[in-house]
């Protein structure tokens, strides 16, 4: 199938080597969510922020706030690196995979920063609609919730971002070798009679 043909050639051969430190990122990244996501659900609510009115979502949705993008791009790294090893992975496909993830980082790290970086410990008024953490316990003088650290919160914010640089870098390279190809400098993308079976 054409979608798996070896079309990474000259330096553009070592761009995967980009997604095992995408891997090695999230993994990191995702032991923080869930260090995050813990102890969020474990931190009480403050009782004199609860202004807002706003009830904690239930469990499942914070741990689905915290670690949903690095989940799924473990999960992606993993098969994308699994598919170039055993099968060749066409630029095309890693072009398109590294635009989508680099899409779903952005807004996951957006909502990061709105609402763990941003706005708590700073002007609260309208947060208390969009972001649940307004309503936790905090530490004295703080914006993080009682039971988590300043490190947990801000070393995933810092991931986050160098995920979506590299993703950005994986993106460059996929889109450096697509072009490469079309032009002839590697091998054509169209299928050929043997490879349409």
């Amino acid at each position: 199938m054409a979608i798996f043909a070896n079309n990474w050639s000259g330096r553009l051969r070592y761009a995967p080597s980009l997604n095992v430190a995408i891997l090695l990122a999230t993994v990191v990244t995702f032991g923080l969510a869930v260090s995050y996501a813990s102890a969020s659900i474990r931190t009480p609510m403050d009782k004199q922020a609860l202004i807002y009115m706003r009830p904690r979502p239930a469990n499942s949705k914070i741990i689905v706030y915290s670690a949903f993008m690095p989940f799924f791009t473990i999960l992606q790294s993993g098969l994308d690196l699994s598919l170039y090893f055993l099968i060749s992975l066409h630029p095309l496909y890693s072009l398109a995979i590294s635009s989508l993830y680099f899409i779903g980082w952005l807004v996951q790290w957006s909502i990061w920063m709105h609402c763990e970086i941003t706005s708590i410990g700073s002007s609260n008024a309208g947060k208390g609609e969009t972001c649940w953490q307004v309503n936790l316990d905090h530490r004295q003088n703080s914006k993080i919730p009682f039971r988590s650290s300043e490190g947990v919160v801000n070393g995933r914010v810092v991931l986050g971002a160098v995920v979506i640089a590299l993703y950005v870098a994986y993106f460059v390279m996929a889109l450096l070798a697509v072009m490469r190809n079309r032009r002839g400098g590697g091998k054509s993308m169209k299928l050929g009679p043997s490879e349409m079976r």
